[in-house]
């Protein structure tokens, strides 16, 4: 299976006689990063060397 947060594909099957379903893949993760102070809301947001970081692991919203 693919690893979770990184959008990862999943595995192939196996189709010589073991009938094994291939994995599923890894769920995805969104950043959004601006210039300055925190001008929005959504997300983990963390301010680090004069950017902001809006970061979502599933659905989600940003909005100012």
């Amino acid at each position: 299976a693919g690893t979770t947060n990184t959008g990862g594909g999943g595995g192939g099957g196996n189709n010589q006689g073991s009938n094994r379903p291939s994995g599923a893949g890894g769920s995805g993760i969104v950043i959004v990063r601006y210039s300055g102070a925190s001008a929005a809301s959504g997300g983990t947001v963390v301010t680090s060397g004069g950017y902001t970081y809006h970061t979502f692991l599933g659905s989600g919203t940003i909005s100012n």
